[in-house]
């Protein structure tokens, strides 16, 4: 028997003793065979079937954890196990944090309580238990970007990890000149009259575009909050059309939302979705507000003793941004 037919049989043995088990009751037998099943081949549809198992096992951080990686197996899943573990996941959610997490550099390390998450990507979504936390970025060079946060059932914080470069180190001391030697051959710098310049230059810099990181950083964390909770009314949308044939594009009727408990929560969703939209317009646009005046004052405000701006353009796989070099 050839190697994959080996695999094909093994995986179908596999499932077949998991939903012996599920309809044994054995849930957790059940849960465990379609975890093997899972990783053994990265098939959504068996997350999907370990997220429901691991809901009614009240495992809901696991359970939000490997509904949402099912979700996310693009057109593996039939139209309508998508709306089942789309409804399993908000169930699970509620019982849990779901942390929103932007990463300044992608190729930084995420880890959430000294757990690893991932690598590669900008964001990430992350489900924890109610209580207090650490989301931590690493990356070879660089100082640790760390989050630290409490928060309650069902809360929705978004946390930006911004990693900064270490310093380089000292240079080695020169040796010193000779009084004799320096007498008789002074050195150009000597004979050069300072610079000019005002020393309010760098803080105005310093602070402008640290002022601007952050806002950008805030307004990706409302930008990710906007589209969970777009999600989120999509969903709600979807399951009222399903039930109900008078449901417009964008509210429910006045018939539905008296005899339907979920016209409230979608009207909720679509006004915590906008506010969070606006609150992340306002921030990346004070942001650039604040860059460009905090890069204007290289021009009206120098720096002493050094000069010159150097702005580099970068691009990676995942997004890209510019390195500015100059006096600081």
């Amino acid at each position: 028997m050839s190697p994959a037919a080996t695999s094909s049989a093994s995986l179908a043995e596999t499932l077949r003793r998991a939903e012996q088990a599920r309809r044994a009751g054995r849930w957790d037998d059940a849960a465990a065979a379609y975890r093997t099943a899972w990783e053994s081949t990265g098939d959504p549809r068996w997350a999907g079937e370990l997220g429901l198992l691991e809901l009614s096992l009240r495992r809901h951080r696991d359970a939000a954890e490997h509904l949402r990686r099912a979700l996310e197996g693009g057109d593996a899943l039939a139209p309508g196990a998508r709306a089942r573990l789309r409804g399993a996941l908000q169930q699970a959610a509620q019982e849990v944090v779901e942390v929103a997490i932007v990463v300044g550099k992608p190729e930084a390390e995420l880890f959430m309580d000294g757990r690893r998450v991932g690598q590669g990507f900008v964001t990430y979504v992350v489900y924890v238990e109610p209580g207090s936390h650490e989301a931590r970025a690493t990356l070879q060079g660089h100082e640790d970007g760390v989050g630290r946060f409490d928060a309650q059932r069902g809360d929705k914080p978004p946390i930006g990890l911004a990693l900064k470069e270490k310093p380089p180190a000292p240079r080695p001391a020169q040796p010193a000149v000779a009084p004799r030697a320096a007498a008789a051959a002074p050195g150009p710098a000597a004979a050069r009259p300072a610079a000019g310049g005002t020393a309010i230059g760098p803080a105005i810099r310093l602070g402008g575009l640290a002022l601007a990181s952050a806002g950008v950083l805030v307004g990706a964390g409302f930008a990710i909050g906007w589209v969970v909770k777009d999600g989120e009314a999509e969903s709600l949308r979807e399951e009222l059309r399903s039930a109900h044939d008078d449901l417009a594009d964008s509210s429910c009727s006045s018939r539905t939302q008296n005899v339907d408990a979920r016209c409230p929560q979608l009207r909720d969703a679509v006004v915590s979705r906008d506010a969070l939209g606006l609150v992340a317009v306002v921030s990346f646009v004070a942001s650039g507000v604040v860059g460009a005046t905090a890069l204007s004052s290289f021009w009206w405000a120098p720096s002493p003793d050094h000069g010159g701006v150097r702005v580099v353009p970068q691009a990676m796989a995942r997004g890209g941004g510019v390195r500015i070099d100059g006096a600081w």
